[in-house]
């Protein structure tokens, strides 16, 4: 499985104990925040740390991102896979669970957020989807 998303979601591995860059702390969050509603459902596996691209506007909405965001945008891409218990990726769920879950704004991201949160059901304001891995 693949994630996208327009919210900074780096792993920088800094925690309280050890660091006092907010900025990193804050991407730490968004991906900690990012881990754990994705494993509300099931254990996700992975062995890389997001990546970061620049989508054109024409690739945002391929990917089904909201029509909003109508100029080139820097994109988080996650790969990760499924635990074996787990029957199967049910998107429709895992849409209703990223919704309106709370974010940190204003870190590496080239769109405006609006109320710093993950918007998956609203067609103009999607920043976050996922797609089955090609």
């Amino acid at each position: 499985m693949k994630a996208y998303t327009l919210i900074d979601i780096t792993e920088t591995k800094q925690h309280r104990s050890r660091c006092t860059d907010k900025f990193l702390l804050n991407q730490q969050a968004n991906f900690m925040t990012f881990l754990q509603t994705l494993s509300l459902r099931f254990n996700p596996f992975y062995e890389q740390s997001p990546t970061v691209e620049t989508l054109q506007p024409s690739e945002l909405k391929k990917l089904g991102f909201g029509s909003k965001y109508k100029e080139e945008h820097k994109v988080w891409c996650f790969d990760f896979t499924l635990d074996s218990a787990t029957s199967e990726f049910n998107e429709q769920e895992v849409l209703q669970d990223f919704n309106l879950v709370p974010i940190i704004g204003g870190l590496n991201e080239t769109i405006e957020i609006n109320n710093n949160v993950f918007r998956t059901l609203d067609k103009s304001n999607t920043n976050i989807v996922f797609k089955a891995s090609e």
